[in-house]
């Protein structure tokens, strides 16, 4: 069967959020979008890893709101909330989708075959419901999760955390699961207490508790919540927990997140399952296998530790795990932990972040890492392949090193990316000039800020005095 012929002037690949950020982003820069995905829904994480809390500074920048509260971002946050229903995400994402006329959207289209000439990217063989189509496109966006389209086009990367460790150990990957006939009130009122211990066994608990911003030191004592929330949202610091042993070799369990969907079901972030290779399908399988049977155990306990949860109820599990780190590809720019923390304000800045180098365990006995949250700025040359032009890559899997990639996996950071690979993208197809032309050319990176700028983006200007103001402070307060 011979593929139909399409053109467009920015093809999107993974209506992941960072995805159609993207699709968003270029069609109201006026161009012809195409945004294709594999599977049969949008939504990425969102709507197949249960993913409904976003991980927005709030408290640890002393703000009662999220400076990240920007763009299109901040267009799904403003009506979503902290927390919210992977129903109500993905009908969102529907929405906002086909109230752009020159977006299409496909879906069940699978990337078959890649065209490149002489180190560009140009078009795309998909296979849509049974039929071939070819797409090409002055520039092209992978917004697939693990840089999937870069990595087949000839991209350099690494995997996991392969830069500092030749294991290629992955962070572990985590099960969201529902819960019914909960009790949020208590749930809220238990994470609103405060304890005290002394400095010592607060130190040997946790020995990076004094960076946590609620955190006071009173008379040799240390005065800290139980966990927080706001909205919707909730977390408690790890007692609950505390104590629980795991019947899954594999499986460890951490602090609780919890994201309420309804009066009285709320989705639960704690289990994580070690050794999961987020590349392949069997290894995605097993460790889901393993996680789900882990809930016969781990709810019951919850019942008996938690308040709030004395009646509830298992409701589901998501059908995907939440892999959070595969691939880190090799960018004109890798954004590294050093950047993150001096808040390097990079001169081809187009996002402001804000989020903690939240590494979770790699193996057995390795600590989690990351619980200062830190302002910095995402360069747009951090989405350039280095070995292939005409692609974006606006995901997790954007330049960075496994430890800086701690701070820009999350959905904030990626849905900006996503944002300004749009607008570059359709920037590029307008002028006739490749992405890596772009990067090199200082006016026209500078036009892209004052676009993202109007747009209503914070690309970052003061990121270095909002650094500051995140610096957690001990005091008495």
């Amino acid at each position: 069967m011979l593929a139909q012929e399409q053109s467009c002037d920015v093809l999107v690949l993974g209506a992941t959020p960072s995805g159609v950020a993207a699709a968003l982003s270029a069609a109201r820069a006026g161009a012809h979008v195409v945004l294709a995905e594999p599977r049969p829904h949008l939504g990425g994480d969102m709507t197949y890893a249960w993913i409904n809390q976003f991980d927005v500074p709030i408290k640890g920048l002393h703000s009662t709101r999220s400076p990240i509260d920007y763009g299109i971002f901040g267009e799904f946050y403003r009506e979503l909330g902290l927390a919210f229903a992977p129903e109500q995400a993905r009908a969102l994402i529907e929405r906002k989708l086909a109230a752009e006329s020159n977006i299409q959207v496909l879906t069940n289209a699978k990337v078959e075959h890649l065209n490149l000439e002489n180190g560009r990217l140009k078009s795309v063989l998909l296979h849509v419901n049974g039929g071939w189509l070819r797409v090409g496109a002055p520039a092209i966006v992978d917004a697939t999760n693990d840089a999937d389209v870069a990595a087949r086009a000839g991209s350099g990367y690494y995997l996991g955390r392969e830069q500092a460790n030749p294991d290629r150990a992955m962070q572990a990957a985590g099960l969201f699961f529902k819960l019914k006939n909960v009790n949020w009130e208590k749930v809220r009122k238990y994470t609103r207490k405060r304890r005290s211990l002394p400095l010592k066994v607060a130190l040997a608990l946790k020995p990076t508790i004094l960076k946590s911003s609620d955190a006071r030191l009173r008379g040799g004592k240390i005065v800290i919540s139980l966990g927080g929330g706001i909205g919707s949202y909730a977390w408690e610091r790890g007692d609950i927990v505390n104590g629980y042993r795991p019947h899954g070799q594999h499986i460890k369990v951490m602090s609780i997140n919890f994201g309420r969907t309804s009066s009285d079901e709320c989705i639960l972030n704690t289990v994580n399952i070690l050794g999961t290779n987020g590349l392949t399908r069997f290894s995605r399988d097993r460790a889901r296998r393993e996680a789900v049977q882990e809930l016969r155990f781990l709810v019951p306990f919850l019942q008996k530790r938690m308040p709030g949860l004395e009646r509830a109820e298992l409701a589901g599990a998501a059908p995907e795990l939440y892999i959070r780190e595969t691939r880190h590809i090799s960018g004109l720019t890798t954004l590294t932990s050093h950047d993150v923390k001096i808040a390097r304000l990079f001169s081809d800045r187009i996002a402001l972040c804000a989020y903690s180098m939240d590494l979770h365990p790699y193996k057995a006995g390795e600590p989690f890492s990351g619980t200062r949250r830190w302002v910095f700025t995402l360069p747009l040359s951090a989405l350039l392949p280095k070995q292939v032009d005409g692609l974006f890559v606006a995901s997790r899997a954007l330049s960075a090193t496994w430890m800086a990639a701690g701070a820009a996996r999350v959905i904030p950071v990626t849905m900006a990316a996503g944002e300004a690979a749009g607008l570059c993208a359709a920037m590029c197809a307008r002028d006739n000039i490749s992405p890596h032309e772009f990067a090199v050319d200082e006016a026209k990176v500078a036009q892209l800020q004052d676009e993202l700028r109007k747009n209503g983006v914070d690309i970052g200007d003061n990121a270095l005095a909002l650094a500051l103001a995140a610096k957690p402070k001990i005091g008495g307060g």
